[in-house]
């Protein structure tokens, strides 16, 4: 798929009946979720130059330096490398592990291990690490294989996942994080870098849904555009969408709202109460529930689980994957 063929007007579509054997942004032209990434990457090393790295961040504990630490590509510990390197073993495509959801990755034990040995280092290393981390991405979608390896399932925190769907995650996960190093001196991020962050959580929800065997379609919709996926047997499509169709579930708010929402930085009820957050076709989201079960470790999962129990906190169904720490 084209990145000129990705965006689409609500109205033009009916729900979704993804292709056989596709798998989301990991199913785009290399080329294409490199022009999705890489400028998400930009913009945070942009970001990044500019803070004070010992100044405090809104993730508990954590100083601008360890959000970017640990964001960064160090020697002995560089992610993109673990994951290539079961990409090319093709691992979980054997004996059914593919579709295994306790195939996770200890995220948090990484973490700790990247910032006890990182975590003092100075600006220049830590910028370099962040520019190394950028380069790996370019690196591997620039090559043969990625096109290839990018659709073949890797470890992760939420489970077996398709290693290019984790590279469109990352820039989720730069998004809330140029979010958090707001009180560091932090600019606001750009709309551009917003989108990359909402179509990372669209997409890496819709594979969610798709391991699950949920047929469905939903997604987000702000008032710069919005991210919907669609599920059907195991496959899942993840568009642009700039509006809406009546029955498509749906959540809506600025990007910054849904980005915070789905990161558990801001209290859902409390947003719906204010209308920050809105939903349409709500029965549709419903039918995610059963993510909850599939998700081993899912943050946010006892909210999920009380949601569903509770039609009346069924908002907090956005909150489907932070993948990043809280």
């Amino acid at each position: 798929m084209r990145w000129q063929d990705v965006s689409v007007s609500a109205t033009d579509l009916p729900p979704f009946a993804p292709s056989p054997g596709e798998t989301g942004l990991a199913s785009w032209e290399p080329s294409d979720l490199r022009a999705l990434v890489l400028p998400a990457w930009d913009e945070f090393l942009s970001i990044a130059t500019e803070l004070d790295l010992d100044g405090p961040t809104r993730v508990h504990g954590w100083t601008a330096r360890d959000v970017c630490v640990h964001l960064g590509s160090w020697p002995g510990t560089r992610s993109l490398d673990r994951l290539r390197g079961e990409a090319e073993r093709d691992e979980l495509a054997t004996e059914g592990r593919d579709t295994d959801p306790h195939a996770t990755f200890d995220q948090a034990a990484h973490n700790e291990a990247v910032l006890e040995a990182w975590g003092r280092a100075p600006r220049t290393e830590v910028l370099a690490a962040l520019h190394a981390a950028r380069d790996e991405v370019t690196g591997f979608l620039d090559s043969g294989d990625a096109g290839a390896l990018g659709q073949r399932r890797v470890r992760s925190v939420l489970g077996p996942l398709p290693m290019s769907t984790l590279l469109g995650a990352g820039a989720y996960e730069l998004a809330v994080h140029a979010l958090d190093l707001a009180p560091a001196g932090a600019r606001p991020p750009s709309t551009e870098l917003l989108s990359a962050g909402l179509a990372g959580l669209v997409d890496t929800t819709g594979a969610l849904a798709a391991r699950s065997d949920i047929t469905a379609t939903a997604g987000c919709v702000t008032p710069e555009g919005g991210w919907v996926f669609g599920t059907a047997a195991q496959r899942w499509t993840t568009l642009a969408m700039p509006e809406q169709r009546a029955d498509w579930a749906t959540v809506h708010g600025s990007a910054t709202d849904l980005l915070d929402a789905s990161a558990g930085r801001r209290a859902v009820p409390a947003m719906l109460a204010r209308r920050e957050l809105r939903m349409a076709h709500v029965s549709g989201l419903l039918a995610l529930a059963p993510i909850i079960e599939g998700v081993p470790g899912l943050p946010g999962g006892a909210a999920l689980q009380a949601a569903v129990r509770n039609v009346r906190g069924l908002g907090r169904l956005v909150r489907l994957l932070p993948g990043v720490r809280g």
